[in-house]
């Protein structure tokens, strides 16, 4: 008996393994989202820099979801500001959705930080949960034309 237990554990064990490293291999890579819904970023509450935002950028925006308890949001926030910076025409935005639910329900955002891409319209194009692999988020506003 005591044997068919360590081999039970030694499954679940390599199970859980399996299943982890599986998950790690999707988390931040994201896919290609057809969205007919433009964004309005005013009725979302967006705000950068602790304020208030209206505009999307002309050429892209990056909505990110965060939560007050998000340990990895900050390092995505200053990520995605540099590339604000760097690339013309791209706005960073964000949305802290700690205390709404009805927008992580609306948008299917099970995990923080969330980041969307959006076009010059407000539509949702791309979209990443968890922290987004080096060079994915240049790579999808290269394709919207934003350099």
């Amino acid at each position: 008996m005591e044997i068919s237990g360590i081999w039970l554990v030694a499954a679940l064990v390599g199970f859980a393994t399996l299943t982890g490293l599986l998950f790690r291999s999707f988390q931040g890579k994201g896919r290609t989202v057809e969205s007919a819904e433009q964004i309005d970023l005013a009725r979302l509450g967006a705000q950068k820099n602790g304020f208030p935002v209206e505009q999307l950028g002309k050429k892209a925006t990056l909505l990110q979801f965060s939560t007050e308890y998000c340990g990895q949001c900050p390092g995505v926030r200053r990520a995605l500001s540099q590339l604000e910076y760097r690339i013309g025409g791209v706005l960073h935005a964000e949305v802290d959705i700690t205390e709404r639910l009805d927008l992580a329900a609306h948008f299917k955002v099970s995990q923080t930080p969330t980041v969307f891409i959006l076009d010059p319209k407000g539509k949702i194009r791309f979209r990443v949960s968890g922290v987004p692999k080096p060079g994915i988020i240049q790579q999808e506003l290269a394709k919207l034309g934003a350099k």
